[in-house]
């Protein structure tokens, strides 16, 4: 099923950049075959180097959604959608914009230091995934939705050039990032190896 693969990783691309992905892939790495039991096992260390990871992203995108905030208040303090009431299209879209970027900031505050992975069956695997993703996909729909509210304030005023101008962008965006994901490949397993590996070198000559 490489084809179903490859169109299932192009779409997860391209709605969620490919964040839960990302995720799940580097807590794969933290994973460790138990010298007794053969049950998985955290590597100590790959998980510090993880979290140090996803910290600062979360971090990152705790800024960006404060950012995302202030553009959806002002969005919603301009005269020509705040006197249209609560019943028009862009102000319910810019709100529910607003409140997912809310969400993606409280969010991102209780998940910023993940706590330790104990439970290694593949049910609490994927859940573990979804809650260290939220912040970051709520983020993005927050991204979306803001979009979306702009877009139909366009259409709704005629405003052919803003709103050519937003799908020749947005188009464009989509197809850099279906061709980045064609031509790349996701290597956070070797790069958490190698980072193990030079964190240890680096122990090793300073106690020499």
């Amino acid at each position: 099923m490489p084809l179903l693969d490859k169109l299932t990783g192009l779409f997860t691309m391209l709605t969620t950049l490919d964040h839960p992905g990302f995720i799940g892939r580097s807590l794969k790495a933290t994973q460790d075959k138990g010298k007794r039991n053969h049950h998985r096992e955290t590597n100590v260390e790959r998980w510090v180097i993880f979290c140090d990871t996803f910290q600062k992203d979360v971090e990152n995108v705790n800024l960006l959604a404060t950012v995302l905030l202030t553009a959806n208040f002002s969005f919603l303090a301009i005269q020509s959608i705040d006197t249209q009431g609560l019943s028009y299209l862009p102000q319910k879209l810019s709100y529910t914009s607003l409140l997912s970027a809310m969400g993606s900031i409280l969010m991102g505050l209780a998940v910023r230091t993940p706590r330790s992975f104990t439970a290694h069956s593949s049910s609490y695997f994927q859940i573990m995934t979804l809650v260290l993703g939220f912040p970051f996909e709520l983020f993005l729909y927050s991204v979306f939705l803001f979009i979306a509210a702009l877009v139909a304030h366009f259409v709704i005023h005629t405003a052919k050039f803003q709103y050519g101008a937003a799908v020749f962008i947005f188009s464009l965006v989509f197809v850099c990032l279906g061709t980045y994901w064609l031509v790349t490949e996701p290597r956070e397993g070797e790069q958490c190896t190698w980072r193990v590996a030079s964190s240890r070198d680096v122990e090793a000559a300073a106690t020499n």
